[in-house]
């Protein structure tokens, strides 16, 4: 046989199985025989595809809701990727508007922009929220962490402020209130102890607490300072920094601010009251800008928040002013077994209802729950009502007419906590359900820039 034949014959049956694959492409070759089924021959799909948009199958089926409406060039990529977020608002542009023109207005105005940061231990210590605080204040200005309870399980946790604390009667969520005291917007009550007599020139005497700023960007000083607490009966004080002030009030939330002409790095506040008084928390912020408020609760599945009532809701919000409440539970509701979640789509449904009647003018944000992983025959998995529990979340989203996030998407999906747990860059703890300071940063990082493409998106529509 002549040699260059043999050269040759490699060449001549590639080239033969490449005709025979393009022939068998144009016709439909997925077949099924004797239970088994055959895939379809697509050499070059691929390239046939590239620059289409591929038409892929959605847990749930696309509603004609606000996000189809938008005109822009990438909104069929953007409504197909689960990562980003869903707008379930149908009578109006966006859910989001209310948040999205306080953005507008800070552009040409001096104002605030608030953010109520409603979440479980996944928030706790400030994580995730204080990334996305960051983020704000970087585009949108403003310095301080806003808002912070009087005292917390988590205080020698949290990076973003310095706070210690002693004296404190506190109660919570999960606890029957004595008679006459409320939760604050925080889920908690705090009740400094009474004292017999006042004395405001000894700084030793009553409960206190103490907040230091720290090192940080947006953090290492305190402008502005106000006091949220609950009606005053009695002679009651707070001496802060050695200035004393008497906390009066007949409003189920009343305000003390002080505006200090040159910023400080250390707040002391010492009660000294004679009568039983509930005391919320603090707010560091300054005169304009972007801040985050933290409001986490350990192993709350999100259903008691409705026992906040709706009068101290919406004094805090006369005080604080918010535009936009983020919801992100669902950890504690998690549960291999369980594979019905139409008990907790009820219950979230009416906490939802509850906190639109507290702010009637702020726009909501639901987060559902991200990846959580289980162990099976000594391998850690996706615990299989995950999956679940987001679609039953996606629902309320809808149900309610609200903005929809998919943490779980966001982290990748089914056995992304696994990689989050293992990858070369650890971005989540031992348990297989938190994740740590970096992991933290990343979600708080890709919330801020899912929000803003929103933001532009609406922009561009009533531009």
């Amino acid at each position: 046989m002549n040699p260059k034949n043999k050269l040759s014959q490699p060449f001549i049956m590639i080239f033969v199985v490449i005709i025979l694959l393009l022939i068998f492409s144009r016709f439909n070759t997925q077949i099924n025989f004797l239970g088994y089924e055959t895939k379809s021959v697509e050499p070059i799909a691929d390239i046939i595809l590239k620059g289409v948009l591929k038409k892929v199958p959605l847990t749930q089926p696309i509603i004609n809701d606000s996000i189809i409406a938008k005109d822009n060039t990438d909104f069929k990529i953007r409504l197909l990727d689960s990562a980003n977020i869903f707008d379930f608002e149908y009578d109006s542009t966006t859910s989001l508007s209310c948040f999205f023109n306080a953005l507008n207005q800070i552009k040409n105005h001096k104002r605030k922009i608030r953010i109520a940061y409603f979440g479980d231990s996944m928030i706790e210590g400030d994580l995730i929220s204080q990334d996305l605080r960051g983020c704000m204040q970087d585009a949108f200005g403003g310095e301080g962490v806003g808002y912070v309870p009087i005292t917390s399980i988590v205080a020698g946790f949290r990076t973003s402020i310095s706070h210690s604390f002693d004296g404190w009667n506190t109660f919570n969520l999960l606890e029957k209130i004595p008679a006459n005291h409320y939760l604050g917007i925080s889920g908690y009550d705090f009740v400094p102890q009474t004292i017999a007599t006042i004395d405001t020139s000894n700084t030793t005497l009553g409960s206190w607490v103490k907040y230091t700023s720290v090192n940080k960007k947006h953090g290492d000083k305190f402008y502005e300072t106000k006091l949220l607490y609950g009606k005053s009966e009695g002679e009651n004080y707070v001496v802060i920094n050695k200035e004393h002030y008497k906390l009066t009030g007949t409003d189920v939330v009343n305000q003390l601010s002080i505006n200090s002409s040159i910023p400080c790095k250390c707040i002391n506040a010492r009660f000294q009251c004679k009568s039983p008084i509930d005391i919320f928390g603090f707010s560091m912020e300054s005169d304009s800008g972007a801040f985050v408020d933290n409001f986490s609760f350990r192993g709350n599945s999100g259903l008691t928040i409705a026992n906040v009532q709706k009068s101290i809701y919406a004094g805090t919000n006369k005080c604080l002013g918010y535009d936009l409440i983020i919801l992100e539970y669902g950890l504690n509701a998690v549960n291999p077994k369980v594979t019905d979640f139409s008990w907790y789509i009820k219950g979230m449904s009416n906490v939802i209802k509850h906190i639109q009647a507290s702010f009637p003018n702020t726009s909501i944000l639901l987060i559902s729950v991200g990846d959580k992983s289980h162990k099976l025959n000594d391998v850690y998995e996706t615990d299989p009502s995950v999956p679940i529990l987001v679609a039953a979340q996606k629902k309320m989203a809808q149900d309610n007419k609200l903005a929809f996030w998919s943490l779980y998407d966001a982290m990748g999906g089914n056995g992304s906590m696994v990689k989050w747990v293992e990858g070369d860059t650890v971005l989540a703890n031992k348990d297989y359900t938190h994740f740590n300071f970096k992991g933290a940063h990343k979600v708080g990082k890709l919330l801020f820039s899912k929000l803003m493409s929103e933001y532009r998106d609406y922009n561009k529509k009533h531009k």
